[in-house]
């Protein structure tokens, strides 16, 4: 594949010269009962504004603010004492500190575990709770939910946390990546439309602490070390590919953030990020064309930006005649290319199908999608079956995931992505729409296991049970 396709993604003021924790009305610690997320909503009605006022200056002028203040206040914020009891006592029980690196962390790897072990487990580091709210909000991720309740009091009291740090003035990484963790629990359990809001919730606290210069420089402060810029990097990175996916299922609304440059700079490594180790690695640019080598997030990180071009493929209206059908055709080419090299190196890492792959096949499937995408001139792109030909590829792939993890029960949806479900869902619609047309039993069975893989990721994430829901109505109704 060209290189060029990979070149083209890529006040009032107030200073103060002191800091005081904020604190709160007595009133606040003790409203409502502790056994109940309500006493947290409670908790904010009565809490008070800060001692320190959020410096105005930070957002009205900047370039001011860095030559003058250039520290926020330390603020912090207090915690429902259930958040602590649902934590526990870490240093004891790490059991969902295993389950989150070895089933989860794999597919989004924006977290140092080093970094992690070392200062917010460490029992020597001071309590915060900005620490105590990222481990709660991990356990929340990392746990599957009980009785086929997402919704749980936990859930809503890190809700009610995250509420009370913004009323608290409080901007910390910690909680950027607290809010990370809360919207794949929402993505992953269809927990809408909290699950749209906390991504672009996500984007603009990013935004605001300047995460997302993170990807176009590799410079960084002083203060800061390499793994910890590139943990700040990858934590933007999983922004994007949240707002990327989240739009899947309504095309027409837009990207909240937008594309990263083809200078940006991808994720490393993931073998030499799980090392640990602080070394200044010349990571590759949006604009390098893939390779297995690259690792999974990389290629996750490239399939999330292409998705993105997808996107705006939709969106724009170009005065220039065929820029839609030559784009899209650019598209398609590219995300074929990166298809096959995320394949090679799922088999290269003993991996099936990973989430660079389907969120590939999310892509393709809806940039040639007349339903999702009316406006386009399919004829242009792809002949009637040459559009068969990709659907059935695609299909094909997510109908040997699903026959896997309908013979792996459980144990295979522990590791399973939500990355996959968007796809998985439309390949059922492909089989569906051929039983339809051609009445073969070969179809049918195929709808049927793409609908049996998607019940046992239900054991994991409670949206495939909406997917199941979904296709049981195209099928029924005949919406094909």
């Amino acid at each position: 594949m060209p290189a060029r396709w990979w070149a083209t993604l890529a006040l009032t003021v107030r200073i103060y010269s002191h800091r005081r924790v904020c604190s709160y009305d007595p009133r606040a610690s003790a409203a409502g009962s502790a056994t109940s997320h309500t006493s947290s909503t409670t908790a904010l009605d009565y809490a008070q504004e800060p001692d320190n006022p959020f410096p105005a200056v930070f957002f009205l002028d900047s370039a001011l603010f860095h030559r003058s203040v250039n520290s926020l206040p330390d603020s912090t914020f207090t915690l429902d004492p259930d958040i602590q009891a649902f934590v526990g006592n870490v240093f004891e029980d790490k059991a969902f500190v295993s389950s989150y690196f070895t089933f989860t962390h794999p597919w989004i790897p924006f977290l140092s575990k080093k970094l992690f072990m070392e200062r917010v487990l460490n029992p020597l580091a001071a309590p915060k709770s900005s620490s105590t709210l990222f481990v709660a909000a991990m356990k929340l991720l990392a746990t599957p939910p009980c009785n086929g309740d997402a919704r749980k009091p936990v859930y809503h009291m890190i809700k009610a946390a995250l509420l009370r740090a913004e009323k608290s003035n409080v901007l910390h990484f910690r909680i950027f990546q607290v809010m990370i963790f809360v919207a794949l629990y929402e993505l992953g359990h269809a927990i809408y439309p909290a699950a749209y809001l906390t991504i672009g919730s996500c984007l603009r606290y990013g935004s605001a602490m300047g995460i997302n210069n993170t990807v176009e420089t590799r410079d960084h402060p002083e203060s800061q070390s390499h793994i910890e810029a590139e943990e700040r990097r990858r934590t933007w990175w999983a922004a994007i590919l949240l707002d990327r996916f989240m739009n899947l299922g309504c095309a027409e609304r837009a990207c909240l953030f937008r594309d990263p440059s083809s200078n940006s700079i991808l994720p490393m490594d993931d073998g030499l990020w799980e090392q640990g180790g602080d070394i200044d690695f010349r990571g590759h640019l949006l604009s390098s064309p893939p390779t297995e080598t690259m690792g999974r997030y990389c290629l996750t990180a490239q399939a999330a930006v292409l998705l993105g071009r997808v996107f705006r493929n939709i969106h724009d209206d170009p005065d220039i005649e065929g820029f839609h059908e030559n784009e899209a055709r650019a598209l398609e080419s590219t995300l074929v290319a990166l298809t096959n090299v995320s394949l090679q190196e799922g088999r290269f890492r003993g991996i099936g199908v990973c989430s660079p792959t389907t969120v590939c096949f999310s892509a393709r499937l809806l940039l040639h999608d007349e339903e999702r995408y009316p406006k386009h001139n399919f004829t242009n792109i792809a002949d009637h079956f040459a559009l068969q030909n990709i659907e059935g590829e695609i299909a094909a792939h997510m109908l040997r995931l699903a026959s896997s993890l309908s013979a792996t029960g459980r144990c295979g949806a522990e590791e399973t992505s939500p990355f996959c479900m968007d796809a998985m869902y439309r390949s059922g619609i492909v089989y569906a729409r051929r039983y339809k047309e051609a009445q073969l039993q070969e179809d049918l069975h195929a709808f049927e296991t793409i609908k049996a893989g998607l019940k046992v990721i239900s054991g994991r994430w409670k949206a495939a049970d909406s997917y199941v829901g979904m296709l049981a109505a195209r099928e029924i109704t005949g919406i094909l």
